[in-house]
């Protein structure tokens, strides 16, 4: 028999929850955590995990009870075990999970420590190579550069201008790369043209990229490939038809029995493009992408005038506890207090001071935010695309819940 149904507590009178340990203690009057056992009348303090220790025999924290029965002490301690085993298993996902989120962060850091160390190399390399910083300056803008060094250098700087919109550079960025470089080559390098990045160090770059493609294919006869194409801002229009050749040149180029499916996004004129491709191609398998359609349905819901008015007292009540310290501190300064709404016991400035400077609101508004702040988190976390998310999105969703 379970141990939980051997030592049922339900309805047990005056048990503050369905913890079997109650089932052998007596609390004692007016000492919280203060347990008298049954069995033996010993007073445990600590709680009743502590008194769960002395009935299980658990040495470390308490003394063992010397009245109870084997059976019993063995039961109590499988439990102990399974609640460390639980409280351990839940302990490693969180980390698991706060890993995940504190991804960004430390890359940030790695990058900012990385571009540290080039500095403080480069330094010492100076003064060990020319003695003073000022021989070293000199003898660096006197020397000629190589026509191999400067090619290096202003070939990395369309990959700056390319990577412009990086929120922020991580240490794998080509905005870091071109850092580097700079920093390896030395002065005297003048910045390309305008001509030049679009010309002369644009076919430099569109041949990277195409040996990147071609070590991906080496990958695509075990693993497959999916193609996923989605809508990119142009002044020009872009209808089915456009889509449909681009999606079916790349099939020919990828090789139709390399690719899993084909996603889309679910503009019209692509989804047009996705259904024609699959008449041609019989045997290759389109959808829309699903992400995009939570947002679409995300932000029709939003334009519900109930849902919409909800939102917004959300956002006024999540800004309002923000301001929780200040709110405070104003009502409690002398300026307000000497004012004459300060001085008012009756009236709007004289409820706010109450709601303000009370606990009552402050509680509930709390306990509101832990509502939804968690399925913000997941919204955001989907909607992210700084990475894939499924490693982790599930994870996410079962601590939402």
């Amino acid at each position: 028999m379970p141990p939980r149904e051997e030592f049922s507590t339900k309805g047990l009178e005056g048990a503050p929850s369905n913890d079997i340990g109650w089932h052998f203690r007596t609390p004692v009057p007016n000492a919280k955590g203060n347990i008298v056992c049954k069995l033996c009348g010993k007073v445990v303090k600590g709680g009743i995990t502590r008194f769960k220790e002395h009935i299980a025999h658990k040495t470390g924290n308490v003394t063992p009870c010397p009245n109870v029965t084997g059976v019993i002490r063995e039961s109590m301690m499988n439990i102990l075990k399974e609640s460390n085993k639980k409280k351990i298993d839940k302990k490693r996902r969180k980390d698991e999970f706060l890993s995940q989120l504190r991804e960004e962060e430390d890359e940030h850091e790695e990058f900012i420590d990385e571009v540290s160390a080039i500095r403080q190399a480069t330094r010492e390399k100076g003064r060990s190579s020319h003695g003073s910083a000022r021989e070293y300056h000199r003898e660096r803008t006197s020397k000629s550069i190589s026509s191999e060094s400067e090619f290096t250098l202003r070939g990395a700087i369309p990959e700056l201008v390319k990577s412009k919109s990086s929120k922020q550079p991580k240490v794998n960025d080509p905005f870091l790369k071109s850092f580097r470089r700079k920093i390896e080559v030395g002065q005297g390098v003048k910045l390309p043209t305008p001509y030049e990045v679009s010309g002369v160090y644009l076919e430099t770059e569109y041949q990277r990229v195409r040996d990147w493609v071609n070590e991906l294919k080496t990958h695509w006869k075990e693993l497959g490939a999916t193609l996923m194409c989605d809508d990119v801002s142009s002044v020009h229009s872009r209808d089915a038809e456009f889509y449909y050749s681009l999606l079916d040149s790349v099939v020919e180029e990828i090789e139709e029995n390399y690719i899993v499916q084909i996603v889309t996004d679910n503009e019209v004129a692509m989804k047009a493009a996705g259904k024609k491709l699959l008449l041609k191609r019989k045997h290759q398998y389109w959808t829309s992408c699903v992400a995009h359609y939570l947002d679409l349905c995300l932000e029709d819901i939003e334009k519900k005038p109930s849902v919409a008015k909800v939102l917004d007292e959300a956002k006024k009540l999540e800004e309002i506890t923000r301001q929780k310290q200040g709110l405070r501190e104003m009502f409690n300064s002398k300026e307000f207090k000497e004012s004459k709404w300060g001085q008012q016991k009756l009236g709007p400035a004289y409820e706010a001071k109450k709601i303000v400077l009370g606990k009552d609101f402050w509680k509930k508004a709390n306990d509101l935010i832990k509502v939804y702040e968690p399925l913000g988190k997941v919204f955001r976390l989907v909607d992210s695309d700084e990475k894939p998310t499924m490693s982790f999105i599930y994870e996410a969703i079962d601590r939402a819940k």
